[in-house]
């Protein structure tokens, strides 16, 4: 995850919502930044053309409802009468109808295609923001959480534009128009008005309320059962050794119902609200019944006019639905979006042109100075430790599971915020320089081995952009994969060119730890973790990886998670770690000599 690892760090599986979805005024600043923004001319032609599409509609509503008085022999405005003003009605109303679908459609090209650039932009922002965000934000968040935002969240705010943008526009135009429409016919009228804002707000309040909180509950809880599935896949060598498929599927069916559940409560407050739609049309609809008959019989408007009153409101019916189920469906559109927007947000943008100190020279000094770790609000796993790694040194790092050990390497290297102390790298505090800075200077290897999708001269090129074949030859010989091996010929039968990662032919564990050991050489970053990096070779394979460790480890502050002992016997210093704390330190001749517990635990070693 780190931005110069040669290996792949886990997230963690459950990280829940560690980040909440940016407020409106950040989604409007952020989309104003992109690209692809709006500009004020397109306001101007989009509301235009809208404007034009709902006179169209409000005016060709009105002339149906006049056709009535023609039929009865009366006179309509400039129409006229008798048999010639229902030929100009008609084809007035037909010209309108047209107006009406052209601009129906040109509007929502509009729409669209100005959205779905937004969308594109809003994407690339995300993933660069994940990419350069601190490294301990990021984890916390979770992949699964991650991969949601940059690709559902973005995705139901694309379908809602698509599927409901025209008609939210054409909705919010359309009450408007047709208010001064029935206002022409009969000042009566007003009062539908009143009575819809008194009854459809208490309604339209709800969803607002409501629907955000259930929504992004919706959306995290599915968050999470994304993580749940990564974390079940990529263990399923650990699952099947263990016979825990039970537990994981068990594990996996209670988050995939927790997402069923959330998104049940999101389905049921809708259907609240559409409920709350079908009684505000029928209110609405007998108001209007019952002002037009007492208007006829009082005189004030003619048949015609009551027919087109009544046919306004009709036309009504599905933008009555739309105003209550949109304002769900745009707190749901605005969650999603914010959720993007502020994952878009999350890279530090505070120290932009901050001027950064040099890159570091190989076999820097490495200083923890009271340094305390700990996740969420359990006890802290390392506590108030202070230690000097020696610049150009090896240490090895040995204890029990538990005891901090991949703490501490994930601290040196940036994947996990302090809560408290400091960590230099050659005399720099890395809490004030960006990750970037310190991702360049200390690089972790792991065990999780991730092989980029490509060719094998792409994956060693994205350590050393620019490198010529014999210098990725060299680095692939110098950890033990040169081609005169047989893993050589077995793998990589089209040499640099041979496809590999996701999509192509599995390699072998011990190969691709090969190949993350040749990114790590072309890297040459100053200072060198190893987490149990060389823990997955068999027996066979196990002295190549360790020498080709010890080469990497030469003239770099290195620290060695030791799995086994012999990975600790040849470093220059052995840190033996329990509850977080140093309690023995020294050479391996040392530590044997004063008969401690690491004598203790390399004697049961050795005999085993």
């Amino acid at each position: 995850m780190s931005g110069r690892t040669a290996t792949d760090t886990t997230a963690q599986p459950d990280a829940g919502d560690a980040l909440q979805p940016a407020p409106v005024g950040t989604i409007v600043r952020t989309l104003g930044r992109m690209p692809s923004k709006p500009s004020a001319s397109w306001w101007i032609l989009t509301i235009g053309i809208f404007s034009i599409t709902m006179g169209a509609q409000t005016a060709g509503n009105s002339l149906w409802g006049r056709m009535v008085d023609v039929a009865t022999g009366q006179a309509v405005g400039i129409f006229g009468k008798g048999h010639s003003a229902v030929v100009t009605l008609a084809a007035t109303i037909a010209v309108l109808m047209v107006l009406e679908t052209l601009g129906r459609t040109m509007g929502s090209w509009f729409l669209l295609s100005r959205s779905a650039r937004l969308g594109v932009d809003l994407r690339k922002a995300c993933l660069g923001s994940a990419l350069n965000a601190p490294v301990p934000d990021v984890l916390e968040l979770g992949t699964g959480n991650v991969i949601s935002r940059l690709t559902r969240d973005i995705d139901d705010t694309l379908s809602l534009i698509r599927d409901a943008g025209t008609r939210l526009i054409i909705t919010v135009l359309a009450f408007p128009f047709t208010f001064f429409a029935l206002i022409m016919v009969s000042w009566h009228f007003a009062v539908l008005f009143v009575v819809l804002v008194a009854v459809a707000w208490p309604a339209v309040k709800v969803s607002l309320l409501i629907l955000p909180g259930l929504s992004n509950n919706a959306s995290t809880a599915e968050a999470r059962r994304n993580n749940m599935l990564l974390d079940t896949v990529r263990g399923m060598p650990t699952i099947r050794a263990l016979g825990l498929g039970d537990w994981a599927k068990k594990r996996l069916e209670n988050n995939s119902w927790k997402a069923v559940t959330a998104r049940t409560k999101v389905s049921a407050a809708l259907n609240q609200v559409l409920t709350q739609a079908f009684l505000l049309y029928t209110v609405l609809l007998v108001l209007t019944l019952g002002i037009a008959m007492l208007a006829i019989t009082a005189g004030t408007i003619t048949l015609g006019q009551a027919t087109a009153a009544v046919l306004l409101v009709a036309r009504l019916e599905v933008h009555v639905f739309n105003i209550l189920m949109f304002a769900g469906s745009i707190q749901r559109g605005l969650t999603s979006l914010g959720r993007a927007v502020s994952l878009a947000n999350l890279a530090d943008t505070s120290r932009a042109g901050q001027v950064l100190p040099a890159d570091c020279a190989p076999g820097v000094p490495v200083d923890c100075n009271r340094l305390t770790v700990a996740y969420n609000s359990a006890p802290p796993v390392i506590d108030n430790l202070s230690l000097t790694l020696e610049g150009g040194t090896t240490t090895a790092l040995v204890g029990a599971s538990g005891a901090g050990k991949s703490t501490l390497a994930a601290a040196i290297a940036g994947l996990v915020r302090p809560a408290s102390g400091t960590i230099t790298v050659g005399g720099t505090d890395t809490a004030t320089v960006p990750d970037t800075w310190t991702t360049r200077q200390v690089l972790l290897m792991s065990q999780e081995v991730h092989l980029f999708s490509g060719t094998l001269r792409g994956d060693l090129s994205m350590a050393k952009p620019g490198a010529e074949d014999s210098e990725l030859l060299a680095a692939l010989a110098a950890v033990g994969l040169d081609e005169k091996t047989d893993s050589w010929n077995r793998f990589f039968p089209a040499g640099l060119d041979t496809n590999i990662g996701a999509g192509h032919d599995d390699i072998e564990p011990v190969v691709a730890q090969q190949i993350a050991m040749a990114r790590t050489l072309l890297v040459d970053p100053p200072v060198l973790i190893m987490d149990e990096a060389t823990s997955e070779a068999g027996s066979d394979h196990a002295r190549a990886l360790e020498k080709a460790a010890a080469m990497l480890s030469e003239g770099r502050t290195s620290l060695v998670v030791a799995h086994r002992l012999d990975q600790a016997e040849t470093a220059d210093r052995i840190l033996l770690m329990d509850n977080g704390r140093i309690i023995e330190d020294g050479t391996h001749e040392e530590l044997i000599a004063a008969g401690g517990r690491y004598a203790q635990l390399y004697q049961r070693w050795s005999a085993t």
